[in-house]
Parts: C-alpha cells; sequence; structure tokens
C-alpha cells in the first residue's frame, strides 16, 4: 500500500525542486569548477563533503556520512518452488566516499548568462563507496561492501550558501563473498561551510 503513492509522491519532490531552482542570470560570471566544503543532508542520510578543483571542468569529491542502505540479496528457491526469493533489509550504515566529477553544461550556462555558482551545473563521474558491516534481518552480518557507480547528477544553487543536489547511476557492490547489481540514487541539500 505504501509503494503504490512513493513514485507519485517522488515525482512531485523532483517538479517541485526543479520549478524552484530556476538558475539566475548572472552577467559576470565564469565558468569554472569550485573548491567546496559541504554538510549534506540527505532525504535518508547525513553527511560532510570536500569538492577539490582537479581542473577547469573538473572535481575530486572526498565524503563521509550515515545512509540508509538497502542490500538486496537472491535467495535459492525453496520447498520445490522455481521462484527466486529476494532478501533485503533497510539499515543506516557509515559509509566512507571518494568521487569524480566532469561538470559538462558550465560554459553552455555561462554563454546562456545563468548561474554557476558553487559548481550549480550536470555532470557525469564515478563513485566508489566503502560500506560499513550492516546487519539483514537480524540473522547475519555482511563484510565491508565495495561500491563502484558511474553516475549522473547535478547540483542547484537555490540561496547564498545552500545547494540542491541529485545523484543517480547504476552500482556494482561486491564484498569478495557475493556480488550483485544495485542502484545509487541520492537527493538532499548542502550547506557549504
Amino acid at each position: 500500500m505504501k509503494s503504490k503513492f512513493a513514485t507519485p509522491l517522488i515525482l512531485i519532490i523532483l517538479i517541485g525542486i526543479s520549478c524552484y531552482t530556476r538558475a539566475q542570470e548572472k552577467p559576470n560570471q565564469t565558468s569554472t569548477v569550485q573548491s567546496l566544503n559541504k554538510f549534506k543532508l540527505y532525504l535518508l542520510g547525513v553527511g560532510i563533503e570536500r569538492e577539490q578543483k582537479i581542473s577547469k571542468q573538473s572535481s575530486l569529491y572526498f565524503s563521509a556520512a550515515i545512509e540508509v542502505v538497502a542490500p538486496f540479496y537472491p535467495e535459492q528457491p525453496s520447498r520445490g518452488s522455481d521462484v527466486i526469493r529476494i532478501d533485503y533489509s533497510v539499515n543506516f550504515a557509515p559509509i566512507l566516499g571518494l568521487g569524480f566529477r566532469n561538470y559538462f553544461n558550465l560554459s553552455e550556462k555561462e554563454n546562456l548568462k545563468k548561474s554557476t555558482t558553487n559548481n550549480s551545473a550536470s555532470y557525469f563521474g564515478i563513485e566508489y563507496n566503502l560500506i560499513a558491516p550492516i546487519l539483514i534481518n537480524k540473522r547475519y552480518t555482511t563484510n565491508y561492501v565495495h561500491s563502484i557507480s558511474p553516475v549522473w547528477g547535478f547540483q542547484r544553487n537555490t540561496l547564498k550558501n545552500k545547494n540542491i543536489e541529485l545523484a543517480i547511476g547504476p552500482s556494482f557492490q561486491t564484498d569478495f563473498d557475493r556480488s550483485r547489481f544495485s542502484i545509487l540514487a541520492r537527493i538532499g541539500f548542502s550547506y557549504l561551510l
């Protein structure tokens, strides 16, 4: 019953955010990435991040967070059934991250006289996360999980020191005993320090 309303609610939230974060005109703007320190409030988590400029349109970032993790493990069919069951559990877990972002539309935004303050642009990148061991359905504990994800995302500057951020992409996760494909999805606010 709850999942029936989750998708429309998420779509309404995303449409509201995109309407609110329209870029404003800035005539004397440079189109380069900035180095930023961020305190992040995700939809389901909290963290800190250091984004370090490495070129005109690229940055490396290091992060530490406590986020919701929902690992899914397929289980073998039981009792003569051919149906593979999925075992899952929703947990909060400490996560350390390292990533690369290449902002691809900074110059286009500058040509349109739109703001690129605080890296307000879209990006492609790659992200590595180390997820601490978590308890699955009170039965067993995972090992450290390594996650590698190509991501697409954007940041939009809403107020002087605040950004709205979205990142999404496929994720390959392994603890070296089991491997699986999953989805990395993150939406939230950043407060610049």
